[in-house]
């Protein structure tokens, strides 16, 4: 079929192997592959980095994926992450934390629960679904205390619930080191 193809909008720019759109004889708007980006996209897949030259490019550091919505708590829990050693990858809820662990070597994710958009005992479910991740130490630290709640947190998937008011930066270091 022949089409004509109408550049993407700046929103849609930055969308890899999407080359345009064109309008089809029904009406229906239709998105227009790139190929030769699509080609790039799958060799980069096929051989993807080992996970030792990631470590190496981060000076041997483990890389967490710290989720927090609020910005005191998430800049406070990285600079005790980092303190202990640790690169940390940050995100505001469990939908970017998603798109983020879909593009980096992580190796653990310390996640609050009550977040917008996505949970963290939603993300932590959907983490435990994904066989890549099974095995991924997941922290829960949240104001939920409830021995209810750390029940919920710990039958979604969690390795350890760690709640907010006993928050304490050594248990969390310990944690990290004993489960990674």
């Amino acid at each position: 079929m022949e089409v004509v193809l109408k550049p993407v909008s700046a929103l849609l720019k930055r969308v890899r192997n999407v080359a345009g759109a064109t309008i089809l004889g029904d009406g229906e708007i239709c998105m227009v592959l790139n190929p030769n980006d699509m080609l790039k996209s799958l060799r980069q897949r096929a051989m993807p980095a080992p996970r030792e030259t990631a470590e190496e490019e981060r000076g041997g550091k483990p890389l967490v994926l710290l989720v927090e919505d609020s910005i005191t708590t998430r800049t406070q829990e990285k600079r005790v992450l980092e303190a202990g050693g640790y690169e940390v990858l940050t995100a505001v809820n469990g939908v970017e934390a998603l798109s983020k662990l879909a593009g980096a070597a992580v190796d653990a994710v310390v996640s609050d629960i009550l977040m917008p958009e996505m949970d963290g005992l939603t993300l932590t479910r959907l983490i435990r679904q994904n066989t890549a991740y099974r095995e991924m130490p997941v922290i829960l630290v949240t104001t939920l205390a409830s021995n209810e709640d750390r029940q919920r947190g710990l039958e979604a998937g969690a390795n350890a619930y760690i709640p907010k008011p006993a928050f304490d930066q050594k248990t969390l270091l310990e944690t990290l080191k004993r489960l990674i």
